[in-house]
């Protein structure tokens, strides 16, 4: 990541922390983990949920067999400009992920790819976001997901017992089941834990 990364972000967390959530871009150590083991073929659809300045979406790029089997769902207008300029062969779009289903057929009419979807990784803060929006999101997961695909996500170690992070790993279970969790990855600020769900 650039050294201005780190400014970047943790100035958009000074001016919304409940949406962003975290005071550092991920590290490549989390990235790698984020990714471990997903193996892809010519049909499959990466979705990102909130990939920020990007260092999932340098690792996901790198398991990639053709660019359009990627496509980032981004918020923060700052942050789509920036992902377009460095990742210009990736389908990046300004939206929420609450309408992932909605933006995926779209990604498919735009760019004739009509792949499922494998994974969906998501950078998002589930632990900080409102109540209604998290159920949105896990709504739209329902609707998005095939059998046979996963979610990724991580919680930050310090925030695991929390609340809102035990709630989302609830309604997690309720959905897809247990979670299968990887970590912690220490090589990060701070330390996280990766979850996976299988639909």
């Amino acid at each position: 990541m650039a050294k201005g990364d780190h400014v970047r972000f943790l100035k958009t967390f000074l001016k919304n922390p409940g949406a962003t959530g975290a005071v550092a871009p991920s590290s490549e150590a989390l990235s790698r983990a984020m990714v471990h083991g997903i193996e892809m073929d010519g049909e499959d659809l990466v979705v990102e949920f909130g990939p920020g300045t990007g260092p999932f979406t340098k690792a996901i790029e790198d398991i990639l067999p053709n660019p359009k089997q990627y496509l980032g769902i981004e918020r923060d207008p700052h942050f789509v400009s920036l992902l377009r300029s460095r990742f210009p062969d990736l389908t990046l779009i300004e939206g929420s992920a609450e309408e992932a289903a909605t933006h995926v057929e779209t990604h498919r009419t735009d760019t004739g790819h009509r792949g499922r979807v494998k994974v969906v990784i998501s950078g998002l803060p589930f632990a900080s976001l409102p109540d209604d929006v998290q159920k949105g999101i896990l709504e739209s997961l329902r609707e998005l997901l095939p059998r046979g695909s996963e979610f990724r996500t991580f919680q930050y170690v310090h925030a695991y017992g929390l609340p809102k992070a035990v709630r989302f790993r609830k309604r997690m279970r309720e959905i897809f089941g247990p979670v299968a969790v990887r970590g912690p990855i220490f090589w990060n600020l701070p330390p996280a834990l990766v979850l996976t769900w299988s639909a």
